[in-house]
C-alpha cells in the first residue's frame, strides 16, 4: 500500500468492546487493521503538515520534521511511500537549516539551538538506512549543535517564558540535552576533540541535573545511557519503566495525567531501541491502545498540558500533530515485521 495521501483511502476504525479495562480476545487488533492505523498515521502526518504548509507558509519547530521522520522509517520498513511527495517534504522541512553553520546569534533570543537540527540529526541515528540527511549535512548539525551548547554543557530550547514552551515537545532542558546527545556518535566513533569535549560536558551537566519524572525523560535517559554504554544491562531499569503503563494499555506523559498517544507512542518507539521484544505483553497492549483509540483521520485525541502554573493553551493542533506522530511511530516499530 502506498502512504501519499494520493494512494491511501482513509479507512474507518471499527468500534470495539472493552472488557473492563483490557480488549476482548476476539477484538484485539489484527495484523491487517494495525497495518491499517499505521497507513492512516501517516496519511495525518503529510495532509496535516500540507495543511499547515498552505495556512502559514513556513516550517516550524513541529509541523514537518517529524512527518520525514516517519516517512523515513516506513521506507526503511517497506512501506510504499511517494518519492515526489517525500523529496518535496524533505525540503521544505530543510529550509529551517538554511543558515545554521554561522555563528551564533548573541542577540538575547535569537541565540538558542535549531529544534529541526536536533530532530535530523536523531533520523541519522534512529533510522541507519536514511537518505535524507548527508554525511556533510550530519557534520554541519553537530557543528551547529557545538555553537549553541550553553557554558553550563546543557542544550536550552528556548528563552522565551514557559507559557511559550509548552510541554512535552518542549518539556526541559534536561529533553532538549538528551535528544541533542542522542545526535553525536558513539564512544568508539568520536573522531573529533570537539565532539568528544561537547559530549563530555553535556554528560557532566545531565549527572548533577535533576531528573525530571516524566515519561520521556525516562525513556530517553535510557537511551542515552544504552548510547554511552552499548554493553549495560538495562533490564531492571526497563521493568520499572513498565510499571509506568496503566490499565488501558497506554503511558501517559505525566503521573496526574491519562494515556495518550504521544507518551505510548514513543514508549514503544524508544523500547523497540532498546531491544525489547514485540511479543511481550506490555508492549502488544500498548498497540492495542494506539490502534483503538486512533481517529479516523489518522490522528489521536490530545489535550495540551502546561508548566507548573501556566494554563495550557486550547489551540491543540501541534499536539494533535506531535502526538499522532508518535503514535505512528511507536506502531511501526512495534507492530510491524
Amino acid at each position: 500500500m502506498n502512504v501519499s495521501t494520493n494512494s491511501i483511502s482513509i479507512v474507518a476504525v471499527a468500534s470495539v468492546v472493552l472488557c473492563s479495562s483490557t480488549l476482548c480476545a476476539d477484538e484485539r487488533p489484527t495484523a491487517e487493521r494495525t497495518r491499517q492505523a499505521v497507513d492512516r498515521g501517516l496519511v495525518f502526518l503529510q495532509v496535516d503538515a500540507d495543511k499547515w504548509r498552505s495556512e502559514r507558509q513556513c516550517a516550524t519547530c513541529h509541523h514537518g520534521t517529524l512527518t520525514v521522520l516517519a516517512l523515513a522509517e516506513a521506507k526503511q520498513r517497506g512501506l510504499s511511500v511517494d518519492a515526489n511527495k517525500f523529496a518535496d517534504f524533505v525540503t521544505w522541512t530543510k529550509e529551517r537549516l538554511s543558515k545554521i553553520d554561522q555563528p551564533r546569534d548573541s542577540r538575547p533570543g535569537w541565540s538558542m539551538v535549531n529544534t529541526p537540527a536536533i530532530y535530523f540529526g536523531l533520523l541519522t541515528q534512529f533510522v541507519p538506512a536514511q537518505d535524507v540527511v548527508s554525511p556533510e549535512e550530519l557534520q554541519t548539525i553537530r557543528g551547529h549543535l557545538l555553537r549553541h551548547q550553553e557554558d553550563n554543557g546543557a542544550w536550552a530550547w528556548s528563552s522565551a517564558p514557559p507559557v511559550n514552551r509548552p510541554p512535552p515537545f518542549f518539556e526541559s532542558d534536561e529533553v532538549a540535552t538528551l535528544l541533542a546527545l542522542l545526535t553525536f556518535p558513539a564512544e568508539g566513533e568520536l573522531t573529533h576533540d570537539d565532539l568528544r569535549a561537547g559530549r563530555q560536558k553535556a554528560i557532566d551537566w545531565l549527572s548533577k541535573a535533576d531528573e525530571t519524572d516524566t515519561t520521556q525523560t525516562a525513556v530517553l535517559r535510557m537511551l542515552w545511557k544504552k548510547r554511552k554504554d552499548p554493553a549495560l544491562d538495562l533490564q531492571p531499569q526497563i521493568e520499572r519503566f513498565l510499571n509506568r503503563q496503566r490499565s488501558d494499555g497506554g503511558f501517559a506523559q505525566v503521573a496526574d495525567r491519562t494515556s495518550d498517544a504521544y507518551a505510548t507512542g514513543q514508549s514503544l518507539y524508544v523500547l523497540n531501541l532498546l531491544g525489547v521484544p514485540n511479543d511481550r505483553p506490555e508492549v502488544q497492549r500498548a498497540v492495542e491502545y494506539l490502534v483503538v483509540t486512533q481517529r479516523e483521520d489518522g490522528s489521536w485525541p490530545m489535550t495540551r498540558r502546561g508548566h507548573d502554573g501556566v494554563t495550557p493553551s486550547a489551540y491543540v493542533v501541534p499536539i494533535t500533530y506531535f502526538g499522532s506522530a508518535w503514535g505512528t511511530l511507536g506502531l511501526m516499530r512495534s507492530a510491524l515485521k
